[in-house]
């Protein structure tokens, strides 16, 4: 064996050692420097969903509705496909307009729907206080139709069937 080939052989073997490492110290840098950090959904955690908000009894109108169009100030026109809650003992009318949800307090300015609807979704779950959604969050769900004609809702983080969501809030 030459001395170049030892010197090669020797330089290959410091180079791929020093490779391994940077590797290992930048590895140990990434896991410390996560270690401290919440992971992402530890913070943000979502709202009480579809089965909490069902059941709440300040809410008072629940509406199974597709969107037709919107008005040019960005307000729904829906076609109502089912009352599933109306306020007791009144006469209540079901809106043909919903415009969306009031930002601080009775006297705020309302947020139109077209703003935080997603394109292309047309029918939910709304849930009503007169022509305004009921909150500013939990105030709709998305409602989609399954193979066989079976209704099913997005209740926040899965699609359960709309029949069994509303079986389990009465």
């Amino acid at each position: 064996m030459s001395v170049s080939s030892i010197c090669f052989i020797s330089a290959t073997w410091t180079f791929y050692w020093k490779l391994f490492l940077i590797s290992v110290v930048v590895f140990s840098l990434n896991l410390f420097i996560k270690g401290d950090e919440p992971s992402r959904g530890a913070g943000d955690e979502l709202p009480p969903g579809l089965e909490v908000a069902i059941r709440n009894p300040a809410i008072p109108m629940i509406v199974d509705a597709s969107i037709t169009s919107y008005t040019k100030e960005g307000y729904a026109k829906i076609k109502v496909n089912k009352v599933y809650k109306k306020p007791a003992g009144s006469k209540a009318v079901v809106p043909t307009i919903v415009k969306g949800y009031r930002m601080d307090g009775a006297n705020g300015r309302v947020v139109p729907i077209r703003i935080i609807t997603d394109k292309g979704k047309e029918r939910f779950l709304f849930f009503l206080k007169g022509d305004l959604l009921y909150s500013t969050y939990n105030n709709r769900f998305e409602i989609r139709e399954e193979k066989g004609g079976k209704l099913v809702v997005h209740n926040g983080r899965t699609w359960q069937p709309l029949a069994d969501m509303i079986a389990h809030s009465k």
